[in-house]
């Protein structure tokens, strides 16, 4: 689980990003931080050229948005179905991200302080600290917990 209930983003969530399918065996976990792996010219909303992912590099990647739910791809072409309950999603398929709003995520690296700057980390981890070209994607509101959990405000 990279995501607790406790959330609150006010409707300022994109739904036009789609998830890459470069890495379709691997099952993403929601809560960390998703940038540009291709983009679209224009508005291109309904574009497959708008694709996103978990950079491997944090150096000059271009955060679009939290990932807000879980990609599992599929086990089987014919006995496989998403699990809609937890609004599951394939590789290749729209994503939702959290754009504006705080939320409760493990998806950490370093330590958190209050107040201090969220900065985009490798494979799609929120880092506590500015690495090389990482951009800014928020501030942290509490420090880590017990269970690896911190709050942490993004504005995107």
């Amino acid at each position: 689980m990279a995501l607790r209930p406790d959330r609150d983003y006010a409707e300022v969530t994109d739904i036009s990003q789609f998830w890459s399918e470069v890495a379709a065996q691997d099952t993403q976990e929601k809560g960390g931080i998703a940038c540009v792996e291709t983009q679209g010219s224009g508005v291109a909303l309904d574009d497959l050229t708008n694709v996103v992912q978990y950079a491997a590099s944090s150096s000059g990647a271009v955060p679009k948005g939290v990932l807000l739910q879980d990609v599992n791809p599929p086990m089987s072409d014919t006995r496989d179905f998403k699990n809609f309950a937890k609004g599951e999603i394939r590789p290749g398929e729209k994503c939702t991200l959290l754009r504006k709003g705080w939320l409760v995520t493990d998806m950490i690296t370093g330590t958190p302080v209050v107040g201090g700057g969220a900065y985009v980390g490798a494979s799609g981890l929120i880092s506590a600290t500015s690495g090389t070209a990482s951009a800014r994607i928020g501030r942290w509101e509490t420090t880590l917990d017990a269970d690896g959990f911190a709050k942490v405000y993004i504005d995107i």
